[in-house]
């Protein structure tokens, strides 16, 4: 998160006055690309930033709050999608929320010009101020509540982190049967690219939509008495029953 918002940031003309890690070589290793200071303290926290991110994991955002230091002029903004907005109220100054709908990587920084952004705001003073930030990184700001924001990301769990563990399921069975996943890469690809133009479920295929239980049985078979052969079923069902 915190590499790739600093290149954003970068990239849109705003200067990146600091990196405050644990970790001292990477906030020096980020800070570094950037021109800017870095450090291991909050104490050690420049006063004068506009804004403040916390790049950190969901269970952390509260204690870095009671350790800010007093006189910080910025806002104050965490980057988490499950965490409500009201984590920050202990922090005395204006803050919010700033949150890219996308999964991140340090290793694969990309622009974030078309990933959905959601915001919160503490006054309506800050909303503008995270407002213009979020505009100058991303033409799709969405100003959301904490607890819609926190629906996007179950759903984003269901349509990424989940979608991601099927396609390490196939991998898994492909390769343990010396084939090749390779070979699965543009049927994936052509049924992510359908989505830009149609309801998922109206673009449901296989076995258990067309009720071909015969089809379904052999898989059953094929995948004997384990996990898979219950996550199977059970996803079958759903489709034959839901959708």
């Amino acid at each position: 998160m915190a590499t790739n918002l600093a290149n954003a940031f970068d990239q849109a003309g705003h200067t990146i006055n600091q990196v405050v890690s644990r970790n001292a070589a990477t906030s020096k290793e980020l800070a570094s690309k950037y021109g800017a200071y870095f450090g291991t303290q909050l104490s050690e926290l420049y006063n004068d930033s506009d804004f403040i991110l916390l790049c950190v994991n969901d269970e952390s955002i509260k204690d870095v709050i009671s350790e800010l230091p007093e006189g910080l002029k910025g806002i104050v903004c965490h980057t988490s999608g499950p965490v409500a907005m009201d984590v920050l109220q202990q922090y005395p100054g204006q803050y919010g929320v700033f949150y890219p709908l996308q999964s991140l990587t340090k290793s694969n920084i990309q622009s974030l010009m078309n990933v959905p952004i959601f915001i919160e705001w503490s006054d309506g003073t800050t909303r503008i101020a995270i407002r213009n930030l979020a505009d100058s990184i991303s033409n799709k700001v969405r100003e959301t509540s904490s607890e819609d924001r926190l629906k996007y990301h179950l759903a984003a769990v269901f349509a990424n982190n989940f979608t991601n563990l099927m396609y390490s399921i196939a991998d898994n069975y492909l390769t343990a049967n010396k084939l090749d996943f390779e070979n699965l890469l543009p049927i994936i690809e052509e049924t992510a690219s359908r989505l830009k133009f149609a309801k998922p479920s109206d673009l449901q295929t296989g076995p258990a939509k067309r009720g071909d239980k015969k089809i379904i049985e052999k898989h059953l078979e094929m995948l004997g008495e384990s996990e898979l052969n219950e996550i199977y079923s059970k996803l079958s069902n759903f489709i034959m029953t839901k959708l």
